[in-house]
């Protein structure tokens, strides 16, 4: 068959082109106008009504990147990842080369999946189309450490146990801190969005989710047992957004957030109400004006701005309530939602200052809080690259001087959102999650530490008893082990009779400061200390713990350094004392010894009264060591005037001092035998 008789005239091929541009025309103008409205609601947040404007885009033309990528954002926005992959992976295969962040969003819908290859891959993608080193870049790297730091954690044992509390809800419950920290009875203040019999429900334009939210209370039983939720009255529940409260430690001042208040009708701002004690009432809130600011927002196509007011929230007043923490995207910070603090100054709050790059970054940080001691600071980030979404971080150091955060790990930290913490003390604290298992949407958890018995150490020191000259092992020592007490003094535990090779072992506990001392025959004993204060795993201290011994040379002078005299005066200066101590402890150390103390003057003066100087000078020593139960029959003394002067003749008044000096020799090994 010849397939050219079915070929169109050329005439016929122009009029069938012809014929279909305004078909093609008119389908482009009703996508273009349907895009222009779903872009408008996008922005200002209806996310509902912009859902359902993108899917007619992609009604109209299936291969619309634009909607299939906004379509990414509101599922994401909504909790909803897998969907929210679809429609990002869709705009990828639309167009590849369209825009390099829609692989940043796949790699951040990836690891909330918990898929890190494919995130890990995703991230890499971006970073080899994006090149340029800046905040998206920093992201993406960072992100690819948090993919490490989330496989690393599913190998390790927990360190918190976690629930959901028994108070949350279908609808979101967020934000929890203590009402009066000085009650017996710990309050706990939340948000919650759950509706009320007696309202009409108003959904949220961007989840989808009950809008309005108020403030309950909860009183805590215990760290993981609470009673049935009390919603706050009038005026504090407003008919706006409320939530996310801060008291002072008395309990008598709460600062929290209004949204959608006559004072900023398209945000969020921090109002004031102080409680009656007597009406037992909480009064009408205040705008704190202190705290609150303007930014420019861009209100048409050719870059038109106008002031309104920048959106700040969820407020942490300090124990001494004299510094307020809260989030705002005022101008002159890092991102979108930063960290800032103002200071009490009389009745008000001094202009808000940005908490630093070392805790904000391009992207946001929410929930501040601050520990009692005022020395950590914890938040949530979406921008420093952990588990995934929003998680905890610690960061320690001062207002205004903060560590690199650290993050808390899971299983507080989730590939899901992780924000608003309240730490009840050292063990237990309750926090803000959106991940699988609660009751829906957000929910408060508690989190207690697991204690886990630390395993049994077993420590040694092992070391050989050496000859110090020759440090060849000295035969058949012995060792003996010592502990120090806590009131200073010492407690003798064991003694180990080496054999020839010298070496010694000693089993040791945790904790604990010793000392080894060794000692042989016709040797000088010496001793090492060991601490296993720092010892956190079993070993063995083989550190060269070897203890070197001084052979005894009888008649051999051994000058004590140090043990000098004022001129023409013989009583102990205090560096004397410091080194006669040291011949103390030898003699201690080595009972068996008797020494001959020697006392040396310098050239001034006569002969004769040198000798009774130097006499002098040698019994002061004498009786110092006595004094210290040095029994006397082991103790001899001499004293040699200027009849052995080291440096003759003295020229200096250094001469003169190194001759006015002390010696000792032992004379004997045989005392007590």
């Amino acid at each position: 068959m010849d397939f050219r008789q079915f070929r169109l005239p050329a005439i016929t091929v122009l009029t069938v082109l012809l014929l279909a541009i305004p078909s093609w025309s008119q389908a482009q103008s009703k996508l273009d106008k349907t895009l222009n409205k779903a872009a408008v609601y996008f922005t200002s947040f209806d996310l509902v009504t912009a859902e359902a404007l993108y899917q007619e885009a992609l009604s109209i033309d299936p291969n619309c990147y634009d909607a299939a990528y906004r379509l990414g954002f509101i599922n994401a926005y909504q909790d909803d990842y897998r969907e929210a992959l679809r429609w990002f992976l869709k705009a990828s295969e639309i167009d590849p080369a369209k825009n390099d962040t829609v692989y940043l969003q796949i790699g951040l819908t990836y690891k909330r999946l918990e898929n890190c290859r494919k995130a890990r891959e995703a991230f890499t993608e971006f970073m080899n189309r994006h090149k340029t080193r800046d905040a998206y870049y920093v992201r993406a790297e960072r992100e690819i450490k948090g993919c490490d730091m989330l496989e690393a954690s599913a190998a390790q044992d927990p360190a918190y146990r976690i629930k959901p509390t028994s108070f949350n809800s279908t609808a979101a419950d967020q934000y929890p801190n203590y009402l009066d920290q000085r009650q017996e009875d710990k309050f706990i203040v939340f948000t919650s969005h759950r509706p009320l019999p007696s309202r009409k429900v108003k959904n949220d334009l961007v989840t989808g989710q009950p809008k309005d939210s108020d403030l309950y209370q909860v009183v805590m039983e215990n760290d993981s047992t609470f009673t049935e939720p009390v919603r706050f009255e009038v005026p504090i529940n407003t008919r706006g957004n409320d939530g996310a409260a801060t008291f002072s430690a008395d309990g008598l001042t709460m600062y929290y957030t209004i949204c959608n208040s006559k004072k900023n009708k398209n945000g969020c701002s921090i109002f004031e109400s102080r409680y009656d004690p007597v009406r037992k009432v909480w009064g009408k809130p205040v705008f704190v004006e202190s705290l609150a600011g303007t930014k420019d927002m861009i209100i048409n196509s050719r870059g038109k701005t106008k002031k309104v007011p920048t959106d700040d929230r969820q407020p942490f007043m300090t124990r001494d309530g004299r510094t307020m923490f809260f989030i705002s995207d005022r101008d002159g910070g890092e991102g979108a939602l930063d960290i800032w603090y103002s200071r009490r100054v009389g009745a008000g709050w001094s202009p808000p200052v940005n908490a630093g790059a070392e805790v904000n970054t391009a992207f946001n940080e929410i929930t501040p809080a601050l520990s009692q001691d005022g020395t950590k600071l914890f938040f949530a980030s979406n921008g420093l690259g952990g588990f995934g979404g929003y998680d905890l971080y610690e960061a320690k150091g001062n207002i205004g001087e903060w560590s690199t955060p650290t993050n808390l790990q899971a299983p507080v930290n989730s590939p899901y959102n992780d924000f608003g913490m309240l730490l009840l003390n050292d063990t237990t604290l309750l926090f803000t999650t959106n991940r699988p298992g609660g009751a829906g949407s957000d929910d408060i958890y508690w989190a207690r530490k697991i204690y886990v018995s630390p395993p049994k150490l077993e420590i040694a020191v092992k070391g050989v008893i050496r000859d110090k000259v020759t440090k060849q092992p000295v035969e058949f020592a012995t060792a003996i082990l010592y502990k120090y007490q806590d009131d200073g003094s010492i407690l003798a535990l064991d003694t180990f009779n080496t054999d020839q090779s010298a070496r010694y072992e000693f089993p040791l506990e945790t904790g604990l400061v010793y000392k080894v001392l060794g000692n042989a025959p016709e040797y000088l004993a010496n001793e090492v200390e060991v601490s296993t204060k720092e010892v956190t795993e079993s070993t063995e201290l083989e550190r060269n713990i070897d203890i070197e011994l001084e052979p005894i040379v009888i008649d051999k002078e051994i000058r004590l350094n140090n043990i000098y005299y004022d001129f023409d005066e013989y009583y102990l200066r205090e560096d004397a004392v410091l080194e006669l101590s040291g011949l103390l402890k030898t003699l201690r150390q080595n009972s068996n010894i008797i020494i001959e103390l020697d006392s040396h003057t310098d050239s001034n003066g006569t002969e004769d009264y040198n000798q009774v100087l130097s006499d002098n000078r040698a019994k002061a020593a004498i009786r110092y060591l006595v004094e210290n139960g040095i029994d006397p029959r082991r103790l001899n003394w001499k004293g040699w005037g200027e009849g052995k002067l080291l440096i003759y003749p003295e020229v200096s008044d250094e001469d003169e001092q190194l001759n006015r000096r002390t010696e000792f020799k032992i004379i004997s090994i045989d005392f007590g035998i």
